[in-house]
């Protein structure tokens, strides 16, 4: 009943986002324009790596073919909404999977698991689109319930294979997911098996079949575009994302996305429930704000540690090996976030389940050994806290609104245009991404395409000063019949006029603006400003 009520409530949130105006197909993110652009594509026979710079692993192209077939017979705008719905269902399918995991260990901490995760903000966030954390997600807690019975390794070498299998997959979604890999690798080659066994066989044969099933359904799906451009998968998808460089993210913003402090503080990082100004709420319409909180992430932060290494003190003996492993996942799963040079608002969902297993198991051991009477009190002053976040979460989407105005500039592209964009979000959401014509340049990821053109420069780190970059960017451009450039082009597309259009003096000697009108007050350099963008004509 735990569980159910709680996905119940997962499920409600997400879905509850999506109802807002516009949320189910106008461009929210630029990342999910990406993936179903690239899928699109790929039914197409125009291939990433190859024919069109990527800088994923290809195993959200793969998930996402059916959803691209779909769009393709009805519209891409259809797609797109799909996409976001199945996305809600892979991220409310986790708090099952979660719960499940330390079921064996009773109601409380089931219920507190997948309580927490339900409404765990960057989990909510994460999941108003298509983006790789929840199905990364759903896959590793997947192999986690078939690797783990009440919580010890389970028996079967088959069962072992096949979590193999849906982490070695959740690894194609996204790499971040060999961190669940490897902690379960250690925790086959460390377990002795059950007393009634041959040890040392029954070990082998469990570790033989979870490498077997990893390594099979991380090599296969991956093999035919290694093998289109080995150099060019290994670079795109590897060093040009390790290189990347990208705006400097305080430990305390990251902080507090991890610790979900978000539902209380507002844009510039001061506690605040005003609503949709919360960061909590940007986050929503994909934006980490440049906020700069000072002492109440790390105070959380610090509580939280102390929970759990409390918690784990107090019920080491009753710890079976599912919440070593989540832990040991947490510990890899936040160094990931808090030293990566990049971050944003949806890395934190990355670490949300396995964090979520583990307070929810803390907070029990914690509870569990108290006085029924203070039993009551703890429990009911968490219920307390999950439900005025779920209050303040759903305050704060129902004021949500998006940027308006791609009817306007919709409706100035005829279908069949070759148009060129640095965010193809715009185009899926506006119906105009359309089969790939010859001589049209076939860009899907803006950002991509300059790393792998500057060989993982990117803005930030310099790219603007790379002639060829420059170069070939324009050449792109004046292939097209229109470009549409969104608000934050110039964080993908490389010139030295940066953000001042009126300085680009190539590019307006080729092109005009014709939407929004030349009288809007629309810069270029002051954010969502400008709406869904520029659209500009060749002349």
């Amino acid at each position: 009943m735990a569980m159910l009520v709680a996905t119940v409530v997962a499920l409600g949130i997400r879905l509850f986002t999506l109802s807002r105006p516009g949320f189910l197909t106008s461009p929210t993110e630029y990342d999910d324009g990406v993936y179903l652009g690239a899928a699109i594509r790929m039914t197409q026979g125009v291939m990433p790596y190859h024919d069109f710079a990527f800088v994923q692993p290809p195993g959200i192209l793969l998930l996402m073919s059916p959803v691209a077939l779909f769009a393709r017979v009805t519209s891409t705008a259809a797609g797109l909404g799909l996409a976001r719905l199945v996305t809600v269902l892979a991220s409310a399918a986790c708090v099952p999977l979660a719960g499940n995991l330390v079921r064996y260990r009773g109601t409380l901490a089931t219920a507190l698991t997948c309580g927490i995760l339900a409404i765990y903000p960057p989990d909510i966030a994460a999941a108003h689109t298509l983006l790789l954390e929840p199905w990364m997600n759903v896959l590793c807690l997947l192999g986690a319930n078939a690797a783990f019975s009440h919580g010890r390794l389970a028996i079967k070498p088959s069962r072992l294979a096949w979590a193999g299998v849906a982490i070695g997959f959740a690894s194609v979604v996204k790499f971040w997911a060999m961190a669940p890999a490897v902690v379960l690798l250690a925790v086959c080659l460390l377990d002795r098996g059950p007393k009634a066994t041959p040890q040392a066989s029954a070990g082998v044969r469990r570790t033989v079949a979870y490498v077997a099933g990893l390594a099979g359904a991380f090599v296969v799906p991956l093999l035919p575009f290694m093998l289109s451009g080995p150099g060019t998968f290994f670079h795109s998808t590897v060093t040009y994302q390790a290189a990347r460089v990208g705006t400097y993210t305080p430990l305390s913003l990251r902080l507090a996305h991890i610790t979900g402090v978000i539902d209380v503080l507002n844009y510039v990082g001061t506690i605040g429930l005003a609503g949709a100004n919360s960061l909590f709420g940007q986050a929503v319409v994909a934006d980490t704000a440049p906020a700069q909180p000072h002492a109440l992430p790390i105070l959380a932060a610090l509580v939280l540690a102390g929970i759990v290494a409390a918690g784990f003190i107090v019920g080491r003996r009753t710890l079976g090996q599912v919440e070593w492993f989540a832990f040991c996942t947490l510990i890899l799963a936040l160094a990931a976030i808090l030293v990566y040079s990049a971050f944003f608002y949806h890395y934190p969902a990355f670490p949300g389940p396995w964090l979520a297993i583990v307070t929810g198991v803390a907070l029990g051991s914690l509870i569990m050994p108290l006085d029924l009477r203070f039993q009551q009190v703890a429990v009911g002053a968490v219920v307390v806290v999950l439900v005025a976040a779920t209050v303040l979460q759903l305050s704060d989407v129902a004021r949500l609104t998006l940027p308006a105005g791609s009817e306007q500039i919709t409706s100035l592209i005829p279908p069949g245009a070759c148009v060129v964009t640095d965010d193809t979000s715009l185009l899926i959401s506006a119906d105009r991404f359309e089969a790939a014509k010859p001589g049209c340049p076939v860009v899907i990821d803006g950002l991509a395409t300059t790393l792998v053109l500057t060989h993982g420069v990117s803005i930030q780190g310099g790219a603007d000063h790379n002639a060829s970059a420059v170069a070939a960017w324009q050449n792109y451009l004046i292939t097209a019949q229109y470009v549409w450039l969104s608000p934050n082009w110039s964080r993908r597309i490389p010139t030295p006029a940066a953000w001042d259009l009126s300085k680009w003096t190539w590019f307006n000697q080729h092109f005009k603006q014709i939407a929004p009108a030349l009288n809007w007050p629309c810069d270029g350099g002051t954010g969502w400003i400008c709406g869904v963008g520029q659209l500009f004509v060749r002349r």
